[in-house]
């Protein structure tokens, strides 16, 4: 009998790519989702192989204490795929508006409170692994360090928060709450911490977001994101090998803590040049005439520990580009 998986959140990004992994490799999964029969994601992910036979879909939502129960039970581990960042309060107020009161309880307790809901019923259903994506918005130690690990190095939430980056600071809250919960439920927890992630998405509305949408327009030979190219850097992966990081995080029963789920850092300027490679006609930003700033870097040693093998950049965008020109939901 094929042990079964609970990824909370199947219909983000991150949740549908975990999903079709765990469905690849054998495993039954309950997928959860405020609402399972929406038509705009419900399809996609009964067409992923293996749906049919081994996925089933709940409703669930985190901010309801024991919605979880449920999609829980009987379940080996937990990947928690839901914790998306949240820009506004429930008003509409942007979070970089927001007083430090109103900053914890509209866009950090949310995400907190969710998550703890979340490894409760886990806990309840006596699951003993819980996978937990956050963002490397959480290893932004001040000042800034030449080489970024996931054992020393944390974003400060104080500072963050002085700055009004709540959302920012949300990651860095939770994960320490996520790590004391586990700590004293006996619960294995295991956290990824990516960025921009790219390649084929597997429900039509992750098209309408982020660098995907800017590469769907480039290909149209519309205008991107960009005026002038940014001095700056983005790091990157691509969404199979960070479904690939999940999956090998719970599988190895000595997997412990965070680890980053990206591929590096690039510049914007080699970004683009390797876009144009790709689409020779698109419409570029105007060109850094500046010093460029260096990409952030990163220590991978505990990434490859996990064991998978990443595709370098130029893949990663020639994936995504060529799903960009000719996308194919739910395969």
């Amino acid at each position: 009998m094929p042990k079964t998986v609970c990824v909370a959140g199947a219909s983000g990004l991150v949740g549908s790519n975990i999903v079709k992994a765990c469905l690849a490799r054998g495993y039954r999964v309950h997928g959860t989702m405020r609402d399972s029969a929406d038509p705009a994601k419900h399809p996609y992910l009964m067409a992923l192989p293996g749906a049919a036979e081994r996925l089933t879909l709940f409703d669930a939502d985190m901010s309801r204490p024991g919605d979880f129960d449920a999609p829980a039970f009987g379940c080996d581990a937990v990947f928690i795929a839901c914790l998306i960042p949240t820009y506004a309060g429930p008003s509409g107020m942007k979070a970089t508006e927001m007083d430090l009161q109103q900053g914890y309880d509209e866009i950090i307790m949310p995400t907190v409170n969710g998550c703890l809901n979340i490894l409760q019923s886990a806990a309840k259903q006596g699951v003993g692994n819980a996978i937990i994506c956050s963002s490397t918005s959480s290893t932004n130690p001040v000042p800034p360090v030449e080489y970024k690990n996931e054992t020393e190095h944390w974003s400060d939430p104080d500072q963050q928060c002085a700055a009004r980056k709540y959302t920012s600071a949300t990651k860095a809250v939770m994960e320490k709450a996520a790590l004391r919960f586990c700590a004293e439920h006996e619960m294995r927890p295991c956290i990824l911490l990516p960025t921009l992630m790219l390649g084929p998405m597997i429900i039509p509305g992750h098209m309408d977001e982020g660098l995907m949408a800017v590469l769907s327009r480039l290909a149209k030979g519309e205008k991107g994101r960009h005026d002038k190219v940014p001095n700056g850097s983005t790091s990157m992966i691509h969404v199979d090998d960070i479904a690939a990081l999940f999956l090998a995080a719970y599988e190895n029963p000595a997997a412990r803590g965070r680890y980053f789920g990206v591929k590096e850092s690039r510049h914007w300027q080699d970004i683009y040049t390797e876009l144009q490679r790709l689409m020779p006609d698109m419409v570029m930003p105007e060109p850094l005439d500046e010093e460029p700033e260096p990409p952030t870097t990163f220590d991978f040693t505990r990434r490859d520990s996990l064991g998978v093998d990443i595709r370098p950049v130029p893949e990663i965008l020639e994936s995504a580009v060529a799903f960009a020109k000719n996308p194919v939901f739910g395969a």
